[in-house]
């Protein structure tokens, strides 16, 4: 669905994605402001951070927050070139993932947080980041890209050029973490968890394609093994005492289903915090994203979506926005109050070429939600928006009850005990394989005991409080 855009591709080169951006964008992206100096680096990464925030969301638990923000703010006192102000977030996607934006955006996702086994481990993930940042590659990528004429010569030459920044980022980032006081081989064991989660989603290592920003992951795995047995470093004193504090931060991190965030129920949508449900067509592929929660018809024809269009109670005023924002080629059919399970409502339809467009405005709760409907099929198209729509209403604590979260854990094996046994006495919902790739471990183990083991449980969700559900 549209709401979850690829900021990545939105923010054009002004974005150095070291991992796949998340989607792909439905319309051409504004042109990216020119990074001529350090400034307009600056400029172009609070616009930039703004798009992450609203397309793709942060994680919010300010513990994590802060260790994360504490181990950058470490590395950014050795960092080299213009004195950025870096910033540091949890990026609220579970695919292992980190990228930079210019003027000192730093941002990991909650997978690839979820990958690392120590501290060491992330330091090295953020400082290559920085490393980006620092040495302003977005502007060297931009350069390069704009003094192409030809698209041929562009693409290939843009592609190697990114390689090279790329193995750039890899040797400053490692000297940094480094200088900084962390064990620069902590980069090569994340990149080894990366290629054994590739492996089992995939079923292949990862590899370099045309384009491809990256060499393949075994490729890097060597070389900056071997770098780091040839850099000399001395420890510091970290944020955390060791591995086990740094897996006890990551206890309790959303996997999937973040009921602060709102989840899905089947095709039923639940919002315990806002205190309402929505349920759309079964079968459709949903997302739930932070501007918006939505489904896709499996023939790609239909969509429907709903979003908060503003606080209080002008309706009217919501529907003429709404379709005011449409442009010239939307004619509106019909705009006029209707009821909506009891309440008072507006509803806006009208058409854009074939695709026929549906927009319901309800109040809940002091704010106006907006349920959009858009497809080629007019006839089925509004049978099925009435449905979603009369579907909208408050939260009670018997639909909650069947929704459930998933969320990482870390246990403590016993002694002479087997993954297998370790994944029943815990309720791990990993397979084995899965449990062994997120933990670097062989699938077949006996333990010794005292090992902490990163796992995956699943929990009712619980009520926010008085005000959440009524």
């Amino acid at each position: 669905m549209s709401a979850r855009l690829a900021v990545a591709l939105a923010l054009g080169l002004a974005a150095l994605a070291c991992g796949s951006p998340p989607r792909e964008a439905a319309k051409p992206p504004p042109m990216p402001p020119v990074l001529t100096t350090p400034q307009a680096d600056q400029r172009a990464g609070e616009e930039g951070a703004q798009a992450v925030e609203a397309a793709i969301g942060v994680v919010s638990d300010p513990a994590l927050r802060e260790y994360v923000k504490a181990v950058g703010a470490r590395l950014a006192r050795n960092a080299p070139g213009f004195r950025f102000d870096y910033q540091l977030e949890i990026v609220d996607d579970w695919e292992p993932n980190a990228f930079a934006l210019p003027g000192g955006y730093i941002y990991i996702s909650r997978g690839a947080l979820a990958l690392t086994a120590s501290e060491d481990e992330l330091a090295n993930v953020l400082a290559h980041e920085i490393a980006h940042v620092a040495s302003r590659h977005a502007a060297a990528r931009q350069q390069v890209a704009g003094n192409q004429l030809l698209a041929t010569l562009q693409f290939r030459s843009l592609a190697a050029y990114s390689r090279d920044l790329e193995n750039s980022a890899d040797r400053l980032g490692q000297g940094l973490a480094a200088l900084s006081g962390y064990d620069p081989d902590g980069m090569t064991r994340f990149l080894a968890g990366l290629d054994r989660v590739a492996r089992i989603r995939t079923g292949t290592a990862r590899t370099a394609s045309f384009l491809d920003t990256h060499p393949g992951t075994s490729t890097r795995v060597f070389e900056m093994g071997q770098r780091a047995g040839q850099i000399r470093w001395q420890r510091s004193p970290g944020i955390t005492t060791g591995p086990a504090d740094h897996l006890a931060r990551l206890e309790g991190l959303v996997v999937d289903g973040d009921a602060s965030q709102g989840l899905f129920a089947g095709s039923r949508f639940l919002h315990p915090a806002l205190g309402f449900t929505l349920r759309f067509p079964d079968g459709w592929t949903t997302e739930n994203a932070a501007q918006a929660v939505g489904a896709l018809a499996p023939d790609r024809r239909m969509q429907i979506t709903l979003e908060i269009a503003g606080e209080g109670g002008d309706l009217a005023g919501a529907a003429e926005g709404w379709a005011r924002e449409q442009g010239r080629g939307f004619g509106v059919v019909e705009a006029a109050p209707v009821r909506v399970t009891g309440r008072d409502a507006f509803r806006v339809r009208g058409y854009e070429g074939e695709v026929s467009m549906i927009a319901t405005f309800v109040p809940f709760r002091g704010l106006v939600y907006q349920i959009s409907c858009a497809g080629t099929d007019r006839v089925r198209l509004d049978a099925l928006c009435t449905s979603v729509t009369r579907s909208f209403r408050p939260l009670t604590p018997e639909l909650l009850a069947g929704a459930r979260e998933r969320r990482l854990h870390v246990e403590e094996a016993r002694a002479g005990e087997s993954l297998a046994a370790l994944s029943e006495r815990t309720g791990n919902l990993w397979s084995a394989l899965e449990t062994a790739a997120w933990n670097g471990l062989e699938v077949r183990p006996r333990f010794s005991g005292g090992e902490r083991v990163k796992l995956v449980r699943e929990a009712a969700v619980r009520p926010p409080g008085p005000e959440g559900i009524k």
